[in-house]
């Protein structure tokens, strides 16, 4: 899949988007983020299989996710975590079961 961010018009505005939303992750839980543009999470957690996808509705906040960020654990962001407030949805990395990362 080729790179993009929901509702991006450009790739000029997606970019700005993954720049102020690292930001804003690492403001908020001080930790690093990595440059690794992920596209698709397989994960369970709590005993459920779920996933989260850039460009699909996530099913514990029922928002679109925006960026999946790696960082300490795997960071899930929609409009409402991670994005424009509050802190993005934490998958540990153990949690993971398969990654989808975009092209190149």
């Amino acid at each position: 899949m080729k790179y993009f961010v929901p509702n991006a018009k450009d790739s000029k505005e997606a970019q700005y988007i993954l720049e102020a939303t690292k930001k804003f992750v690492k403001k908020m839980l001080g930790w690093d983020v990595t440059d690794r543009k992920i596209f698709r999470l397989k994960y369970e957690h709590d005993g459920k299989k779920r996933i989260a996808e850039v460009g699909k509705e996530e099913e514990a906040t029922n928002e679109v996710v925006i960026l999946i960020l790696e960082s300490n654990t795997y960071l899930v962001c929609t409009a409402n975590r991670g994005v424009l407030r509050d802190i993005p949805l934490l998958v540990g990395k153990e949690e993971v079961r398969f990654i989808e990362d975009f092209e190149d």
